[in-house]
């Protein structure tokens, strides 16, 4: 769903997203917080694509298990992030945009809504060509109910199919 409301945007603003998922194994967690940090994460790359003036820019979001765990990731083609400031990319107020573009609050709230609400992780590293962020999260039990309401938890599917609405 959330790929499914920026996939038109980012494509008129020449950046493409990829999207491979394996499985269909639901992870526990908030399905609207889920989707906030999915969509945070999706408009940082799109944010440093333009910025760096990347041609042909894309990002790509895959999700798959992994043993007890549900792992997506996001991952630009946009340089990477500065190795002098990568440890500091979660930190409160910390923001690597001009001023009046950021507010340094989109990867602190996204990596505390997956760790200390849902029990995640949410980590950053380089890659050959851009920076790829990693969430974890449990996987849900077999028996556990596809939809729960958000006050509680539950959970999710991270599937990543465009135009489907059960999926985020």
């Amino acid at each position: 769903r959330i790929i499914s409301l920026v996939d038109g945007n980012f494509r008129g603003q020449g950046v493409v997203i990829e999207v491979e998922s394996r499985g269909d194994k639901r992870c526990c967690g908030y399905p609207n917080g889920y989707g906030q940090v999915i969509l945070n994460l999706l408009l940082n790359a799109r944010d440093a694509i333009q910025e760096r003036a990347v041609q042909d820019g894309w990002i790509e979001v895959r999700s798959w298990q992994e043993g007890d765990r549900t792992v997506l990731t996001v991952t630009d083609n946009a340089g990477g992030i500065d190795e002098a400031i990568i440890d500091r990319i979660f930190d409160p107020y910390f923001t690597t945009k001009q001023p009046g573009k950021g507010t340094g609050i989109g990867l602190f709230m996204s990596k505390a809504l997956v760790e200390k609400s849902m029990g995640g992780e949410l980590t950053v590293r380089n890659t050959g060509l851009g920076a790829e962020f990693r969430v974890e999260l449990a996987c849900a039990p077999e028996e556990t109910p596809a939809v729960m309401g958000e006050e509680g938890g539950g959970p999710l599917n991270p599937n990543l199919g465009h135009g489907d609405t059960e999926k985020i």
